[in-house]
């Protein structure tokens, strides 16, 4: 099956697909590459790794049992039917000679169906033209959908388990950006959603496009390739600043991502939960996207940390691989105000709403996050956080305790 890969009605190549939906190749010398999606030029795979990222997770939410019921071969397959479309960025695929163009398809402008998470399928199987999804390009492992609410494109999200908590941090990250006076982070609030065990989902709008799309970090760092004597953090900063942006802004942009997520101990920034906002004209990087993705902080689905040293002990998926790590990634300690952080009884209040949620939990959660506020404060006096762990003996030495709630 033949395709030209498009961004918007440009051609980037001509690729041939397999039943299965998964690429079987691609024309090389075809390649536009100053259009083409980000990708390390040396690469001849580039485009069947791209497409294979591109495809919703299996393992996310009801993906699995919905490919099923449906017939289809695979997440790559569901994505081929819905010709790659997503509302991140103008990439998509048009079956060769179909005459199709981006104002016929694009989903920021047409309708779509995006019921995966809130519905029963009945919006599929109504007559409507086009027919596409930009679900089949959802990433991540938590169920999710996107929907238009209202008139409004937004992103509906639920939870990995009968409790609400990742809703509810989401909502927790938000008020502390508020607090801060940080314009540049996606604001989520609580929506109920029908037929799950979970009392709530939350809901956030879209903050692209078709004017500004979102480049993932993890296609920044691999766009070009790493020498050996820097980080990837810093080699994300360097290609970042070849392509147009101001790397002092998201040098400082970094920090206070990083020294939010050490205040709520969120332990998720992984390379597609970091992203850049780019022109989809000029293809310049405009400057980071919203922050947004926090849910799983707060000791999401562990053991709630009753010492300092289990506090400093919290493995991150990121550019570091635990907390202490990624603050040495930090170069200005003071750009989150210790004086406008989320009160412990804001915190405690908002998980009280989640009726299948223990009170005790609850207690230890609000004393975890007092407690690691300290430490953020000594972190900002200049304290060494990696001295105080190996020096913390006696107080809290019996580990965790309050199972999570799973």
């Amino acid at each position: 099956m033949l395709y030209t890969l498009k961004r918007k009605d440009e051609i980037v190549t001509l690729a041939d697909f397999l039943e299965d939906g998964s690429v079987y190749k691609f024309y090389q010398d075809m390649v536009h590459p100053e259009i083409a999606p980000l990708h390390d030029a040396n690469d001849h795979n580039w485009l069947r790794r791209w497409w294979k990222r591109r495809s919703v997770p299996v393992s996310q939410g009801h993906i699995k049992d919905m490919l099923e019921k449906k017939g289809l071969l695979g997440s790559e397959d569901y994505l081929l039917r819905n010709l790659g479309l997503s509302l991140t960025d103008c990439y998509w695929i048009a079956p060769l000679d179909s005459g199709l163009t981006w104002k016929d398809v694009n989903l920021f402008d047409n309708e779509f169906h995006g019921d995966l998470l809130i519905g029963t399928g009945e919006a599929e199987e109504k007559d409507k033209i086009p027919h596409y999804t930009p679900n089949g390009s959802l990433q991540g492992s938590l169920e999710k959908s996107w929907i238009i609410l209202d008139g409004e494109r937004g992103m509906i999200k639920g939870n990995r388990d009968r409790y609400s908590s990742e809703s509810i941090n989401e909502v927790i990250a938000s008020k502390l950006h508020e607090l801060q006076g940080f314009e540049a982070y996606t604001e989520y609030r609580l929506i109920r959603i029908n037929g799950r065990e979970y009392d709530y989902g939350c809901y956030s709008k879209l903050f692209t496009s078709q004017e500004k799309e979102l480049i993932p970090a993890y296609d920044v760092v691999i766009s070009e390739k790493k020498p050996n004597d820097i980080s990837t953090f810093e080699h994300f900063i360097n290609i970042c600043g070849k392509h147009g942006m101001d790397t002092e802004m998201l040098r400082h942009f970094m920090d206070y991502v990083i020294l939010s997520d050490f205040v709520l101990s969120g332990r998720d920034r992984h390379l597609e939960n970091v992203g850049i906002l780019r022109d989809t004209e000029s293809l310049q990087f405009i400057g980071p996207a919203p922050v947004y993705d926090s849910g799983k902080c707060l000791f999401v689905q562990d053991s709630v940390p009753v010492s300092d040293r289990d506090l400093l002990s919290i493995k991150t998926e990121s550019f570091a691989g635990d907390e202490l790590k990624m603050l040495r990634l930090v170069s200005d300690r003071s750009c989150l105000d210790i004086t406008k952080l989320p009160a412990r009884s804001y915190i405690e209040g908002l998980y009280a709403l989640d009726s299948k949620m223990d009170e005790s939990r609850i207690a230890l959660i609000g004393e975890a996050y007092e407690r690691k506020i300290d430490l953020f404060r000594r972190f900002q006096l200049g304290e060494d956080l990696n001295k105080i762990k190996i020096s913390v003996s006696g107080r809290g030495k019996g580990g965790n305790h309050i199972c999570p709630e799973q």
